[in-house]
């Protein structure tokens, strides 16, 4: 008897984190905006193109309001400095388009000649001029747009040209870019409408389920791991983001979808009773959870009753769950992680090689292969953003006898679920939650999300839950706002990034946004911030410096620095664009005398000199042992010589300052200053995150003259 065909469905999920802030500043990272250019807009049609090769993409609702508030105008801060002519950056936002513009795939900076050349000239240190600056904005933007967008007459022409931009032609662009942002939602509404791709989303900020439920259900599949105490338990929380996602979907585009990608993965019992709750049709998991479950999990498998045992939908049995399908890694990882090296045609035929020998192992089998991986993570090393690839694909898997491509919905309606006993809890990532819980800054993450929860916990049981565009744009009131901001720091990607098991240039930037939704939330409801929230959550993002290596007593008079020898230094680096370094400022020295008291300060100009200084307010926060808040010293920078109440404030070559701090004799000094714009923006911050900490030197911190570099808190 001839098998029957083998099922296969493809789930590509699209998802960003929560980059807008609730306090109008504009998103610190463009990455929402710069994949909707390169990834978004131009998978619906590749999606869509063959009627034999259907697909289901997952998007989640929190990317989906990005998208819609850039459509509307929105911005980020690359884009801020991008729209801003070259000729009026100041010193550190032409630092910061250097450092951050080159941020693309190896591969895709090769094909822009002018832009290698740039990034050879960058890493060598070279000078920039207004051409070159100019330049590598273009091409940055051209070098994130999708081979459909490159075709466009305007790109055309830039690419060739290759360098020497003019501003129009650079506002050109933007526009160009910005109108195609707005085709993106329209696209997928469209690809949903012809019915060869299938939607399905998310919780609203990407939330682990299972964690939001109850935190210590991480011990099912790590039994030692450390987990923070108290315990995260809140059901509700997780029944909202569901529930937010779902509507916030259905505003988008008509209708809701009836399955869903719990994010990461992540699944418990409890998780499961939730989303079976909210009526979601089908969730899709990873083959690891399946396979550690009891009772599958005491048995040993052969290829074919792995097959059997793996490629058809399940039920848990204890609760009303939604139906769940579980993916096989090896497929999802290949395409995710394998072929972007190979040759399109060699690439699709060794995937369908794999499908074949399932087939064969199980050949009597009705049989449906869930192949689930990120759809736009995958292209950044393919070629041509992977357009060959997942063309040759389809055109092979649409020839194929024995194999038929279906979606997850046809897969469900074709195939019974089989009962399952029990889930234990997990993930994609190794079958556990410990991407996300029982590292030391995954807990204090978590403790720093509990206590907050705790604090405002009437505040949001009170409050209905508002669509977060409509707090971004001010139509919310404070409660509002706080139950939008607390439930933005519960998005999974910020513990993703909190200790040393992942790792990106933009791991302070995750710190510190984790943190500013959560201050954002305690301001809103009108309580104080806690001071624990003023300091990086992970040590490994505390600020960088050299401590003091003797007392100090100089002059404070402006000059040329004597006395500063031996003086603490703080340069002012680069920790994202929230707290960017304007230039006004290279290093900050400090110091104390030998029994803690005064605090000096002196800011060493950047290369515009010092009189750009003048207008601006001095901040220095003093954080003193046990208090809620830190002491603030603050007075604007006025020419020559300012005492006020003690302290001694001189504008010459340098700004420097004399604080008495009324500290006991050798006490730590924790401290952080701030140069502020006429509007109350900071405009220099040193550090840009966290405290200096520092024993005045003296006999009682002989033991810390020799530490140098990150002081952990």
């Amino acid at each position: 008897m001839a098998s029957p065909p083998l099922r296969v469905f493809f789930l590509w999920h699209l998802h960003q984190p929560w980059y807008a802030t609730f306090d109008g500043e504009p998103a610190p990272l463009p990455w929402v905006r710069l994949h909707a250019l390169k990834d978004y807009a131009a998978l619906p049609a590749i999606f869509s193109a063959n009627a034999r090769v259907p697909h289901a993409v997952n998007l989640v609702p929190g990317l989906l309001d990005q998208i819609e508030m850039l459509a509307k105008g929105g911005t980020d801060a690359f884009l801020r400095l991008a729209r801003a002519p070259v000729s009026s950056w100041d010193a550190g936002a032409a630092r910061f388009v250097r450092e951050n513009f080159f941020s693309v795939n190896e591969r895709v900076l090769s094909r822009f000649p002018r832009y290698a050349d740039l990034k050879v000239r960058a890493d060598d240190g070279q000078a920039f001029t207004e051409a070159d600056s100019r330049d590598l904005v273009v091409l940055f933007h051209l070098a994130w747009s999708s081979p459909a967008l490159l075709k466009d007459p305007l790109l055309v022409h830039l690419r060739k040209r290759g360098h020497g931009f003019t501003e129009d032609e650079k506002n050109a662009l933007l526009d160009r870019q910005a109108a195609a942002i707005g085709d993106v939602l329209p696209a997928w509404k469209a690809a949903f409408a012809g019915g060869n791709v299938e939607a399905s989303t998310s919780p609203y900020h990407h939330p682990i389920l299972p964690l939001l439920a109850d935190s210590g259900v991480a011990k099912e599949s790590l039994p030692d791991a450390p987990l923070p105490s108290p315990r995260f338990s809140h059901p509700d929380d997780a029944r909202s983001q569901i529930a937010l996602g779902l509507t916030a979907f259905e505003r988008h585009f008509g209708f809701r979808p009836k399955g869903m990608w719990p994010p990461e993965g992540a699944l418990s019992e409890a998780a499961l009773a939730l989303l079976g709750e909210a009526g979601v049709s089908w969730v899709a998991s990873d083959e690891a959870l399946l396979l550690q479950s009891p009772p599958i999990a005491r048995k040993s498998l052969g290829e074919g009753d792995r097959a059997r045992l793996l490629f058809h939908p399940w039920r848990l049995t204890s609760v009303a769950s939604p139906t769940i399908f579980f993916r096989d890694r090896v497929l999802s990882d290949r395409i995710g992680f394998s072929y972007a090296t190979w040759a399109p045609g060699d690439a699709a035929a060794d995937f369908v090689a794999r499908l074949l020998s399932i087939r064969a192992a199980a050949p009597e089998a009705e049989l449906a292969v869930p192949v689930i991986l990120d759809g736009e993570n995958a292209w950044e090393t393919y070629p041509e953003n992977g357009e060959p690839f997942l063309a040759a694909l389809s055109a092979l898997l649409a020839s194929q006898t024995d194999i038929r491509v279906v979606t997850p919905s046809q897969a469900l309606a074709e195939l019974p679920a089989a009962p399952l006993e029990r889930v234990t809890a997990g993930s994609w990532v190794n079958g556990n939650l410990a991407t996300w819980i029982g590292s030391p800054a995954k807990n204090r993450a978590w403790a720093l999300l509990g206590t907050a929860r705790a604090a405002l916990g009437g505040t949001i049981a009170a409050t209905p839950v508002v669509a977060p565009p409509e707090v971004v744009a001010g139509r919310a009131d404070a409660a509002a706002t706080a139950k939008a901001a607390l439930f933005a720091a519960e998005a999974s990607d910020w513990f993703w990034w909190f200790g040393d098991d992942h790792t990106s240039a933009h791991d302070a930037i995750f710190d510190e946004l984790f943190r500013r939704h959560l201050a954002c939330a305690y301001r809103a409801a009108g309580r104080p911030v806690p001071v624990a929230l003023l300091e990086p959550v992970d040590p490994a993002h505390a600020p960088e410096f050299e401590p003091p290596l003797r007392p100090l007593w100089p002059a404070v008079d402006g000059g040329d620095g004597a006395g500063w020898d031996g003086a603490g230094r703080a340069k002012v680096r680069l920790r994202g664009t929230m707290h960017r370094g304007s230039g006004f400022v290279s290093e900050m020295l400090f110091g104390a005398s030998a029994s803690g008291d005064p605090l000096f300060v002196r800011f060493e100009p950047g290369e515009a000199g010092a009189a750009v200084l003048l207008g601006l307010t001095l901040r220095v926060e003093l954080l003193a042992a046990g208090a809620e808040a830190p002491l603030v010293f603050e007075t604007p920078v006025a020419p020559g010589v300012s005492n006020e109440n003690g302290a001694r404030i001189v504008l010459g070559s340098a700004l420097e300052a004399r604080l008495p701090l009324g500290l006991p004799h050798a006490s730590p000094i924790v401290f952080r200053a701030r140069l502020l714009d006429a509007n109350g923006r900071v405009a220099e911050a040193i550090p840009a995150d966290g405290w200096l900490r520092f024993i005045p030197p003296g006999p009682a911190s002989s033991a810390l003259s020799v530490l140098k570099g990150r002081v952990a808190p």
